[in-house]
């Protein structure tokens, strides 16, 4: 169980990496939870992180055959993927602050070429990745 004290804010995190289960305090003073719900966060508990420039999908019009409209102009729009050593940057600003990422931008995250480096980077600096595919031409698998 990880634990954020957000002493700007006043109030206490608990974050369990291996089941999701995530708690707040209210506001804490002299010692005691007010019960207030704090506003805001010092520093995000999740990130949304755009590993993704581009979609295969998109591109060879996979997802127009199956009725799926493209996100962020994935049909057309080619950027580059965010490189590793961008995303070992976030990484290391974020750690011991971000909870989870959530891996996104133009295409599934599954189809980046360094998937199984940045989810292990992500766990290496205690941040838990997620995130959602369409499972198109998947082909990454639990090497356990």
């Amino acid at each position: 169980m990880k634990v954020y004290f957000d002493t700007e804010n006043k109030f206490i995190e608990k974050f369990d990496a291996h089941t999701g289960f995530y708690i707040r305090s209210g506001i804490i003073e002299n010692g005691k939870d007010t019960g207030v719900d704090p506003f805001m966060r010092n520093f995000p508990q999740l990130i949304d992180v755009g590993v993704m420039g581009r979609c295969t999908h998109g591109l060879d019009g996979l997802c127009k055959k199956a009725g799926i409209q493209c996100y962020q102009s994935g049909d057309r729009v080619v950027r580059e993927d965010m490189s590793l050593s961008d995303f070992i940057s976030i990484a290391e600003q974020c750690a011991g602050k971000v909870f989870q990422f959530a891996l996104g931008g133009r295409g599934d995250v599954d189809q980046h070429e360094h998937l199984e480096q940045i989810l292990a980077i992500s766990r290496d600096h205690g941040i838990v990745p997620n995130f959602t595919t369409s499972g198109l031409r998947m082909t990454f698998c639990n090497k356990q």
